[in-house]
Formats: structure tokens, sequence, C-alpha cells
């Protein structure tokens, strides 16, 4: 009998053990987190297929515009491959291409890489649907000479999640 209860203490403690050791224990979720620069891609892009991204107003140096009112942006991307699909965007943005945040700065993005167009981006997530503010001192490559007469100036663009 000693014996029994012997053999049933240990398994009883080595039972206890492995329950206790089992993983998780904290009830937290075991989900790795995102990096600073992966969360900032998954507010502007979201999922695969992207986010679109549609004016709902823009002002040129100061002043409210027309220009750009029907401008749309999908921004896909993920760690390695950043790319956009722009309707109505030209001479700011080309039918499509690709874009970058500026070194480690996730409030800037470049297009096409174009570091002399640096785009300063503020993201309200919480908001329904979200919204997305560009701000740019633009700068055309060529300026007049490439046939974009007026175009230089500083832009604000907000724009909503469709």
């Amino acid at each position: 009998m000693k014996r029994f209860k012997s053999y049933f203490l240990i398994l009883n403690i080595i039972g206890l053990a492995v329950l206790t050791s089992c993983g998780g224990g904290d009830g937290g979720d075991d989900t790795p987190q995102l990096t600073p620069e992966e969360q900032r891609i998954v507010d502007l892009a979201g999922s695969s297929s992207g986010i679109t991204w549609a004016t709902t107003s823009v002002t040129f140096d100061g002043a409210s515009s027309n220009f750009f009112s029907d401008l749309t942006l999908t921004i896909r991307g993920n760690s390695s491959s950043k790319t956009y699909i722009s309707a109505n965007g030209s001479p700011l943005w080309g039918a499509n291409g690709t874009w970058d945040f500026n070194g480690t700065n996730l409030n800037e993005i470049i297009f096409d890489s174009d570091n002399g167009n640096v785009y300063t981006i503020s993201l309200n997530t919480s908001a329904t649907p979200s919204t997305l503010t560009m701000t740019v001192n633009y700068t055309a490559s060529g300026g007049v000479a490439a046939g974009i007469n007026g175009a230089n100036g500083t832009y604000v663009f907000n724009m909503e999640e469709q």
C-alpha cells in the first residue's frame, strides 16, 4: 500500500509539472507583434489587394483647389514590395509605380524614387472610414521645360478609405 501511495504521489507531481509548463499560461495572444513599419504598411495598404484612397478635398498653396478632386490612389505593400495605382493623378503620380518610406521615417513616403518630392503623411485609422492626409511641396522634374507648367507648389490631399 505504501508503494502504491508513493507511485500515486510521484504521478501527481509529474502531472502537475506537465500541466503548469504547457504553453502560453498567460492567456495572451501568441500572434507575433508587427514592427512599427509593418503596422504602418498595414494602415496604408491593408491586405494584399491594397486600400484605395479617394480625395475629399485638396488645397494648393493654401487655397482650396478642384485639381485632383477625382484622384484615387490604390496603395499596396508588404516589407519587400510597395506599389500604387493612381487614377487622375498626373503629373504628381504616374498611372502606377512604386512607393517607399523616406528612410526610417514612417511619416514620410516617396513615390517612384523621387527623393525631391517627399510626401508627409498623417493617418487616422480610428475614423470610419480611415482618413489619410498627404502634404508635399511639389517640384516637377524638368518643370516648364518638361511641359509641366504651374504644377509646382504645396499640395495638401485629404483622402478617405474607399
